[in-house]
């Protein structure tokens, strides 16, 4: 009897390896041919100023964007994520120093990665959250491409990103996303400058930068990972402005808890008042 358990138990204990190693097989196959497939885009014809006033606003817009937050503030890029059994997250190098952008990267290539999050070679970006950027209008993208065509050479080579198993198994599943380049609509132009002043419409093109966290509705995801609710619902609707503010300067909540990462204050710090105000206005809004 013991015999024909253990028997039973090994063919069902196969059955099972086999239908995990076919089920991988298949999230493999899925997730790379995802990874390989070619966006054909035709991006914008723009003519990037060079002159010190956009650079100037440039290098602003890299650091309330969050650019800096992931390729390091001298955009020499560094590993955000690294996990034996996820894989490796490798934020590149934007220089042209060694290890940095292919000699040629000229302004296509900055609008298909800023805005489409897609490689010269039309195959899609790994985590490059594109959407946020899907929209900038023509004055700030200029003004990024304007001064990281311009930044000072790193000589820093890293390593390519790694998809790992647990990785491939979660964007299978769609719990993770890796290409942002499936949900953006390629035929987008960009919007109009945007006025800099305190309304919600501006307030709602500075909030694009919090939307892949805190969701397009600003309700985020807090009972999933966390990421709370900033529209009028949410806990920061009941502080004051200076509270809010505050909070987004120094990272310190009006209790005195400090924010958790990955919320970028360092980011947010960088905002302007008018962007400030325009933001809680917006938030205030929904």
């Amino acid at each position: 009897m013991l015999r024909k358990i253990m028997k039973w138990t090994g063919r069902v204990l196969l059955l099972l390896l086999l239908l995990v190693i076919g089920y991988y097989t298949k999230a493999y196959i899925s997730v790379e041919n995802r990874r390989q497939k070619v966006y054909t885009i035709k991006p914008l014809h723009l003519d990037i100023p060079t002159d010190s006033a956009n650079i100037a606003l440039g290098k602003r817009l890299v650091t309330v964007k969050g650019c800096d937050d992931c390729h390091g503030k001298d955009l020499g890029g560094r590993t955000i994520f690294e996990k034996e059994g996820m894989g490796r997250l490798v934020a590149r190098n934007l220089t042209k120093g060694e290890g940095g952008l292919r000699p040629g990267f000229g302004t296509e290539d900055w609008i298909r990665a800023i805005r489409h999050g897609v490689q010269p070679d039309g195959k899609p970006l790994i985590y490059m959250p594109a959407g946020d950027y899907n929209q900038l209008s023509e004055t700030d993208l200029k003004a990024i491409i304007a001064y990281c065509s311009q930044v000072p050479p790193v000589n820093r080579k890293h390593p390519d990103s790694e998809i790992g198993p647990g990785a491939t198994i979660a964007t299978d599943l769609g719990a993770l996303s890796l290409f942002e380049a499936e949900s953006i609509d390629h035929t987008l132009p960009p919007p109009p400058a945007q006025e800099e002043k305190v309304t919600a419409e501006f307030g709602k093109y500075v909030a694009l930068v919090c939307t892949h966290c805190h969701q397009p509705n600003m309700k985020g995801k807090p009972e999933e990972d966390g990421t709370p609710d900033i529209s009028s619902t949410g806990k920061s609707a009941k502080w004051t402005d200076e509270q809010f503010f505050r909070t987004l300067r120094t990272g310190k909540r009006p209790d005195g808890t400090a924010l958790k990462a990955p919320m970028p204050w360092q980011m947010t710090s960088a905002f302007s008042d008018t962007e400030m105000r325009a933001l809680r206005m917006y938030l205030r809004s929904i």
